[in-house]
């Protein structure tokens, strides 16, 4: 969309906010001009006054037109920012502008009813050549030239001059204020899509540290297991290559099914079985149809299970076993606390990762600590 006319009014809003400034500009008009609205004045004037009405309400549509170019002529000068906070210089022109059309307006008003009474006032007079004290003297006509020819009128007149001028302002600062109200919009639009895309981003780059930490630690384990048991090897390749095919599938996913995790799950724990044989169990408490109706971000399970492998010793008689269940709407996976003696340096990555990605996906934190001598994370599920 071009600039210049992104936040421009159309015809229609003109019209409509012109209509909404003469309904109060019209009412206070005549309460100043008029003395009083006789039924014989409003005979013989009413047409007067449906043209007036229908020129005012073409002038100040005319007026909201040319304010828009004045607008579009500060944007060019100072940016479309200008819709948001008028400056001053801005304002001055405005004034004097909408200023020097009110006084050509009222002028043009004060020539019309100047000749439309002189024409009624002939009339009347050819009418009534016999009684020219009555028509002088007497009558709507006759309190209209007397009106015109007072001070008190030319009072009323410079009110009158005011009081366009600020029904002029005022539907000037409606129109801005309505363009001014696109251009936030437009703004908004734009900032929650910057953040989506800032989001997305972010989302991508904590999954990517996440794929090459999981292809080293397979790595780590098949350098191992290839001394020992190349048949076996082979079938850890197969089930290696089923996982990391799942892993390139969710790169472009923000959350994936529970029951599709759960899957990758064994997969990658049969990975980790052939390394640690019975030395490893995870127990999954989880119904089918739990698995089937939740959501979680991908690897989430894998990083946690990785997680408690690196800091926890096992053997056959004491086997790290990890639960898996679930309380209203969160995860639970927890394991027994038995550190190892010399633990693995860690630098946090794996948990705070879950804990950022989460952060970009609910309001609802993932919970980390200590329950009933158990190291706990809660994760909140995703529908």
């Amino acid at each position: 969309m071009d600039s210049s006319t992104a936040y421009n009014l159309t015809l229609a809003q003109k019209l409509g906010l012109a209509l909404s400034v003469f309904a109060i500009y019209w009412p206070i008009k005549l309460y100043i001009i008029l003395d009083r609205l006789t039924w014989g004045a409003f005979q013989r004037f009413w047409w007067v006054w449906l043209l007036e009405i229908s020129i005012t309400l073409l002038f100040f549509t005319f007026w909201l037109s040319l304010s828009e170019w004045f607008e579009r002529w500060f944007a060019g000068w100072s940016g479309w920012d200008f819709l948001v906070n008028i400056k001053t210089p801005a304002k001055l022109v405005t004034l004097v502008v909408a200023g020097a059309l009110a006084i050509v307006l009222n002028f043009g008003f004060y020539n019309l009813w100047s000749t439309v009474i002189d024409y009624v006032h002939r009339s009347d007079y050819r009418l009534h050549k016999a009684q020219p004290a009555v028509v002088i003297q007497a009558g709507p006509v006759a309190d209209t030239i007397k009106a015109l020819e007072t001070k008190e009128f030319q009072q009323r007149e410079r009110f009158n001059h005011g009081l366009t001028v600020m029904a002029m302002l005022s539907a000037f600062y409606l129109a801005a204020n309505l363009r001014g109200y696109k251009k936030l919009e437009d703004l908004r639009v734009n900032a929650e899509q910057l953040k989506r895309e800032a989001t997305q981003a972010q989302f991508s780059a904590l999954k990517n540290q996440v794929n090459p930490h999981f292809l080293f630690n397979s790595l780590s384990i098949l350098s191992t297991l290839v001394e020992v048991d190349t048949k076996l090897s082979v079938q850890f390749i197969s089930r290696l290559a089923k996982a990391y095919r799942y892993i390139l599938d969710q790169r472009e996913m923000d959350q994936v099914s529970l029951k599709t995790e759960l899957e990758f799950l064994d997969a990658y724990l049969f990975l980790l079985n052939i390394r640690f044989k019975d030395k490893l169990k995870v127990n999954n408490k989880l119904l089918p149809q739990e698995a089937s109706r939740y959501k979680i971000a991908p690897l989430t399970l894998q990083l946690l299970v990785e997680n408690a492998v690196k800091h926890n010793q096992m053997s056959i008689e004491h086997p790290l076993i990890i639960s898996i269940y679930k309380e209203d709407d969160v995860l639970l996976i927890a394991n027994p606390i038995q550190l190892r003696p010399v633990s693995d340096s860690s630098t946090g990555m794996g948990l705070q990762n879950i804990t950022n990605r989460y952060g970009l996906l609910t309001d609802r934190p993932v919970w980390i600590g200590e329950q009933n001598s158990s190291f706990v994370v809660k994760i909140p599920l995703l529908s």
